[in-house]
């Protein structure tokens, strides 16, 4: 592995090495996390360990940040300015965006120039929600007030256009107002702004009178709604629909069932995470918070390494996570840490020390009562396996803990006061933490080291749909759209679910939110099971058995692995594979050729008749509705699509026994369909 994926494998390679037998016995016998974590640290090889050489490899110029920097945020803001001499708004709101990044937190009026600037390439781009935000916040900061008719005409204009007429009155008379204190703009130009602004107002209230004085229409949402389950949800499990059960044997552990007969096309779930973490390289591009794409982003006050979408994400960030990770993200990032590690991180930044004081006493204690998707004592009983570790797993993720402590002692989180200055390389000349933090690092060392083994086996990835621009006037086409893998994520309730190479669901993202919904119909009492990464349609089992053996641990027993189901490819479509229809329930399949004469076929296992000739009748429509289903997708009317997929699975439901390919062509179709109802974003 090269420097430029991190320093962390070196770290972990020389402390390694500097371990005596003695030392890698004694970790080997301890019994908790908190006592492999301490006995780490008091180790002379960890304490006297100096990180400053192997971060300066992998930084520019000595730099372990980019900090704010005033005169790149003037360079960038002068390169938009070039963008609008000639025309090009995009290119503009590009370079404003990133002049906003840079700009110190206490130059406010920097940042309110640059917020009006922008308004302005949003404008003429059309996107006028956004416009009168960031007229908004310009005004909300020390905006010149000399300057301020301009933004107060911007925004009645722009309100205009969105026939918000009371809001627009407002507005007018505030550019009136406005025009009073413009003493660079001449005469004759400030004379002729306010007459048109009065003409306005006239034509306004007139108006108004005459429509019998109309409430303006709401503003139009930015930011997806939070989804919801149509029907009730489960007592117990409040992220998961009353179709859910959660049941527990030994050798499963905790897994989902249906509670009575689920349709294909149900939301089962929908759950935000406990915790998440956006992949480095989309820091810039994406809401640190949520994780959707942010083409009009809102700069972190303290550093250029993040963005949000809007102010409720960046306080809810502020007032958590981020005020401790904000000098600490780019050493994160250079480390070449995996995101699972970042999360066990994130799990500990989004709550103040006093919370883990106060749960760790009972911590061991298996929670009753609701299962709510935001309390910790949920993650920390998920499975671990910690009885099968070997001793030098659990030794690369205690080295792995004692980096994270080093940075969390950097950041102030051990004393509750979020760190205001960038680093500097020296503070990284020892591993060793002040001794007057042991408790802390005992306390949130042991948890952080537990994190690490929960996300090792419940983490779920955060993507987003990449799609083509679509032509004027056409639907955005994203069943073809590129699944790109955004961010990492823990739900809590999800985690519940067990895999099987044939899921019953799909999941997908509206914001942070994960929603699941059934792409098969499930019979009361059978398992509702996801997909941890391999599929029987695509993969060979000797493959997925290996695969799922070494990531999860387990030996997939689902039906496919059971009965060796053929891959899509290798299924033959030389007979059809009736279900039995007899009075008494029976599991055989009957399998009848194509050119089969009789209409009435003997079961081999109870001796009954099934009928053909009717469940042939029941199938002449599947053709058709398979070319209509595929047609609205082509269109990109996906919730016609779906609803023409789940009348097909019916039919075949009723009739035939999987596996044959007609139903996975079905079941794909309508997964992504469903696929294309989640965060997508345009390329």
């Amino acid at each position: 592995m090269s420097d430029k994926e991190g320093f962390f494998i070196k770290f972990h390679e020389k402390i390694n090495n500097s371990l005596d037998d003695v030392s890698k016995n004694n970790f080997a016998n301890l019994e908790s996390n908190s006592k492999r974590v301490s006995y780490l640290f008091s180790l002379p090889a960890v304490k006297s360990y100096d990180l400053t050489g192997d971060i300066a490899k992998c930084s520019k110029d000595g730099e372990i940040s980019e900090k704010k920097d005033l005169e790149k945020a003037h360079q960038l803001k002068d390169e938009g300015n070039k963008a609008v001499q000639k025309g090009d708004w995009a290119k503009a709101l590009e370079f404003y965006s990133q002049a906003m990044m840079f700009v110190p937190h206490k130059d406010t009026d920097e940042l309110s120039i640059l917020y009006a600037n922008r308004s302005a390439a949003l404008s003429h781009l059309e996107q006028y929600e956004d416009t009168l935000s960031d007229i908004k916040r310009c005004l909300s900061l020390a905006y010149p007030r000399h300057l301020r008719y301009k933004v107060y005409e911007r925004r009645a204009r722009t309100l205009l256009i969105v026939k918000r007429h009371q809001e627009a009155i407002t507005a007018f008379q505030d550019t009136i107002t406005a025009l009073d204190e413009a003493n660079n703009l001449n005469k004759e130009k400030r004379q002729k702004m306010r007459t048109d602004a009065k003409l306005m107002l006239e034509i306004l209230n007139k108006g108004i009178t005459l429509a019998g004085n109309p409430k303006d229409p709401e503003p139009l949402r930015k930011t997806p709604p939070k989804p919801k389950l149509p029907g009730k949800n489960n007592p117990q499990y409040p992220a998961a629909s009353d179709a859910i059960q959660i049941d527990y044997n030994e050798a499963k552990g905790r897994y989902a069932t249906a509670a009575r007969d689920i349709q294909a096309g149900e939301s089962l779930l929908i759950e935000k995470p406990f915790s998440g973490v956006l992949l480095g390289e989309y820091s810039k591009t994406h809401c640190q918070n949520c994780f959707i794409k942010c083409p009009v982003p809102i700069p972190c006050p303290r550093c250029p390494n993040v963005i949000f979408c809007s102010e409720k994400c960046s306080d809810d960030a502020q007032k958590t996570y981020h005020s401790y990770e904000c000098q600490i993200l780019p050493l994160l990032w250079k480390s070449g840490c995996s995101i699972t590690c970042h999360i066990a991180l994130r799990m500990i930044t989004q709550h103040k020390k006093d919370y883990f004081n106060e749960i760790i006493s009972n911590i061991e204690e298996k929670p009753t009562g609701v299962y709510k998707s935001g309390d910790y004592k949920n993650i920390y009983h998920l499975v671990a396996h910690e009885d099968k570790r070997t001793k030098q797993d659990f030794l690369h993720r205690t080295q792995m803990t004692t980096f994270l402590l080093k940075l969390l002692e950097i950041s102030g989180y051990f004393d509750n006061k979020p760190r205001e200055k960038p680093i500097d390389i020296n503070e990284l000349k020892s591993l060793g933490i002040d001794e007057k933090h042991k408790d802390d690092v005992a306390l949130i060392g042991g948890l952080i080291l537990k994190n690490l083994q929960v996300l090792q086996f419940n983490a779920h990835e955060v993507f987003e749909l990449q799609c083509p621009k679509p032509r004027v006037g056409n639907n955005v086409i994203k069943h073809n759209g590129k699944s790109v893998f955004l961010a990492g994520a823990v739900f809590p309730t999800l985690a519940l679910f067990n895999h099987s190479c044939d899921p019953g669901v799909v999941r997908y993202f509206c914001g942070p939110y994960i929603v699941v919904r059934a792409v098969k119909n499930i019979k009361k009492g059978e398992e509702v099971a996801e997909n941890y990464g391999p599929i029987f349609t695509t993969v060979p089992k000797e493959k997925r058995q290996a695969d799922l053996k070494e990531q999860y641990w387990f030996d997939c027993t689902c039906v496919p692995c059971q009965q060796n189901w053929p891959r899509y490819e290798d299924m033959t479509e030389n007979y059809m594979r009736f279900k039995c229809d007899s009075d008494h329930p029976c599991p055989n399949v009957i399998p009848v050729p194509y050119d089969c004469q009789e209409f009435m076929v003997k079961c081999g296992l109870c001796n009954q008749y099934t009928n053909i000739l009717k469940g042939l009748k029941s199938l002449q429509d599947t053709d058709m509705m398979y070319k209509l289903g595929r047609g609205a997708m082509e269109e990109g009317k996906y919730g016609e699509a779906i609803k023409k997929f789940i009348e097909m699975l019916k039919l075949y439901d009723s009739t035939l026994a999987p596996p044959y390919k007609s139903y996975y062509d079905c079941v794909q179709d309508l997964r992504r369909s469903m696929l294309a109802m989640g965060n997508y974003s345009i390329v």
